[in-house]
């Protein structure tokens, strides 16, 4: 009989880069972005970069991040075709679940497309259930025209006024801010986190509140993590800011069911993708 492979799991090295970088160019050819982010991964005051080991080599690698609420968030699960199906997902939850323990996390969520029949199968073998469904819209930056009007935004800097303004619209977003694909619940722990690192602004005659920027990589694009109020002035900041940053695209992942905010993005253009994201969550019981 022959026997099943020796799988270790264990805090990746800064030895392990280029296997890391390698490992996400085989599974996910098409998305790809460890080697920008890798120094933020490898940052322990918020989470664990593991990988797997197989015979010695680096075959994949997965992050548990710590988010600003004190819940987890699983990302950037990457295992190698040819090491697929070996059980090797199964151990990074494990180990995903020992984090949680030892850091007395009791929320943890991840997300994949409707499509990804085995991602959304394994999440759900580890007791994780449907959360919410998303959408995603993108718009170009260079085939926007911006206002050449001021907009009177202006940053937020008070934390509490942060969330109160947040408040007055969090049901049209069911209670979810999405960042680099990063799906956030709005607590008043995430909104002190958006105001010191800058991506909240308001219009104060209107009480529109905007929040706007990136987790990472924001010279790829500025992420729309919410809206509400005067939606349209809201985009045409929005879009100003982009043009400011000079990025290629903005981008804003929303509740499938907000049809309001799905009708105020195609109306300022922004062009929605033919794709469904679903976020999954589990509580994680206390250990005596």
């Amino acid at each position: 009989m022959k026997s099943n492979p020796t799988i270790t799991v264990r805090p990746a090295t800064y030895a392990d880069r280029a296997a890391i970088v390698a490992a996400e160019a085989l599974s996910t050819p098409g998305l790809r972005y460890v080697d920008q982010v890798f120094d933020l991964f490898m940052d322990r005051t918020q989470g664990e970069f593991l990988v797997a080991e197989l015979a010695g080599d680096v075959v994949a690698c997965g992050k548990f991040t710590i988010t600003p609420d004190g819940s987890a968030w699983l990302e950037t699960l990457r295992v190698i075709p040819a090491c697929q199906g070996l059980g090797i997902g199964k151990r990074f939850y494990e180990a995903f679940f020992a984090l949680a323990h030892r850091d007395g996390i009791s929320t943890m969520r991840m997300y994949t497309g409707t499509k990804n029949v085995v991602s959304k199968g394994l999440a759900e073998r580890f007791g994780f259930r449907l959360a919410e469904a998303f959408t995603e819209a993108r718009l170009p930056v260079a085939q926007a025209t911006p206002t050449s009007e001021a907009i009177p935004f202006q940053p937020v800097t008070d934390p509490h006024r942060a969330y109160q303004l947040i408040g007055q619209h969090r049901d049209n977003w069911h209670d979810f801010l999405v960042m680099n694909r990063t799906f956030y619940k709005i607590t008043p722990a995430l909104c002190t986190w958006l105001t010191v690192t800058g991506q909240v602004y308001e219009e104060p005659a209107s009480e529109s509140i905007m929040v706007i920027g990136a987790r990472f990589m924001p010279e790829e694009a500025l992420h729309i993590g919410f809206f509400g109020g005067d939606v349209t002035q809201c985009l045409r900041f929005a879009l100003q800011q982009g043009c400011a940053a000079g990025v290629p695209r903005l981008n804003c992942i929303f509740p499938a069911a907000s049809f309001a905010i799905y009708d105020a993005l195609l109306q300022a253009d922004f062009h929605p993708l033919d794709a469904t994201l679903i976020v999954m969550e589990t509580h994680v019981p206390a250990t005596t």
